[in-house]
């Protein structure tokens, strides 16, 4: 198990990232994050029945980079698995601001069934203040992990696969 932070250290990271910037850089995002745990607006404990969910059906980031010469946007993939059945959002992701804010939209659904496409949808985009997001709080290279709140309030952390 890797050394995650406890919520005492997250509090101290989101405080330290609104005031000072998180510090995290578009290289260090790069890759497969498998959630591990979520807290409600209150942060009052981990939220046992919804982590425990996505943690069954093996929900996961995605992000990877649209071209090199390019350190802002990324490619976003955000899926989850039940059994042989996978539901797949893809679409496009921003930094954005000192903090930084990974500014996401899905531009398509894709559900398959083991690799064979069932269902193929294409979403629209969002108005540009109702754009889902990230507020990414902290990160760590040596334990691999990533905590970030999202728009809705909820703080998540993910461990690099």
């Amino acid at each position: 198990m890797k050394d995650l932070p406890d919520i005492k250290e997250i509090k101290i990271l989101e405080k330290n990232s609104q005031k000072n910037g998180s510090g995290i850089a578009y290289e260090e995002l790069l890759g497969i994050w498998k959630f591990k745990y979520v807290w409600g607006k209150e942060l009052d404990g981990i939220k046992n029945v919804p982590s425990s969910i996505l943690q069954v059906l093996s929900a996961r980031l995605e992000l990877k980079s649209k071209n090199k010469e390019d350190q802002i946007n990324y490619e976003i993939k955000n899926s989850i698995n039940f059994g042989l059945l996978n539901i797949t959002f893809l679409g496009s992701a921003e930094l954005k601001g000192l903090r930084p804010l990974l500014v996401f939209y899905f531009k398509e659904l894709k559900i398959s069934i083991s690799n064979f496409p069932i269902f193929n949808n294409e979403l629209k985009k969002p108005e540009e203040k109702k754009m889902p997001f990230f507020s990414l709080v902290g990160i760590s290279t040596k334990d691999n992990w990533l905590c970030a709140r999202g728009r809705g309030g909820g703080l998540a952390i993910w461990v690099r696969s």
